[in-house]
Order: C-alpha cells, then structure tokens, then sequence
C-alpha cells in the first residue's frame, strides 16, 4: 500500500487528535480564544514552538512546563510510551534534563495546521542532539504537539516524538 506524503500528516494529526482526550473546562472562554484567526493561532503555535525548543535548549524545567497542561489529559509520547498527565511526563522530562549538558533542537519543515480558534496542530521534521559532555546522541525524526488555548493561554495538550533508531 503506497501513502501520499501529505496523507502521512493528515493521518499523524488524525491519531494524535483520535488519543487527545482532553475535555474543554467549564465556563467562558478566553476571549482572544474566541477571536483568533487562522493567522493569529499560526503566529501563536509558532511562538510555542519556538518557546519549546529554546527552554530545551536552555535544559530549563520551569520554561518548559509553562508550556504543557498541568492536568491527567496531557499526552505525551515518547520511546514508544505514552505518558499520561503532567505528573508522570513531569518527573520523566526531569532525569532527562538532569543527565546532559546541553541540547540542541533543529525544525525542519515546520507544518501547523490551525484547530478552529483555539486549537493548533504542529508537525515538524526534529533532528536533535544531546550530550553529556562525554557522549553524543543524535535523534532525527518527527514531532507532532497539538496545542490549546484556554485562560492560561496557549498550551502543549500533546506530544509525540518518533525516531528512527539506528
């Protein structure tokens, strides 16, 4: 069975929507919200994207869970495990920070689809590199974050990262 390229994309947002279990909360909701316009949610995902991978960058914790949902419905998937809530990916994204001296994140062909005017899906190609001094490990494969706005603002409500092992 051949896939077109863009079908890969279309069927990566469709499985990480089809997992992303999130309930909206209740009562009003964030009047930018309501207002954003395809190029607003696209400077905005952006932002957090860039947001991301700088605080990964800078091996920043407190930057980073700025970015994620604080509650059991955030998805995170990684090594082939799916973390579920911030205070089992929290602990998780900690020893891995804590284990390098530095990080590089380069994003290729950085695709953001828009979620109505509250929702943004994010797919890029990721190459990145940790070391910890000693040793380097290079990873090189595909992210996806769909991202939220609510009251707090935008917000990571799922990640996936696949990689091709070597």
């Amino acid at each position: 069975m051949h896939i077109f390229p863009g079908a890969w994309r279309a069927l990566a947002l469709g499985v990480v929507l089809a997992g992303c279990t999130a309930k909206a909360k209740p009562g009003p909701t964030a009047p930018a919200a309501a207002a954003a316009a395809p190029t607003e949610v696209e400077e905005a995902a952006r932002s957090v994207l860039e947001q991301w991978r700088q605080a990964y960058e800078a091996r920043s914790l407190d930057n980073l869970a700025k970015l994620y949902l604080h509650d059991p419905s955030l998805r995170v998937v990684q090594d082939g495990t799916q973390l579920t809530g911030w205070a089992a990916f929290e602990p998780v994204v900690r020893d891995k920070l804590a284990k390098v001296t530095e990080v590089r994140v380069r994003l290729r062909d950085v695709q953001i689809t828009s979620i109505g005017s509250a929702g943004a899906a994010i797919v890029a190609t990721m190459l990145r590199e940790r070391s910890d001094a000693t040793t380097t490990v290079t990873e090189n494969g595909v992210l996806t974050l769909v991202l939220r706005s609510d009251d707090a603002g935008w917000v990571i409500v799922s990640e996936h990262y696949s990689y091709k092992r070597p």
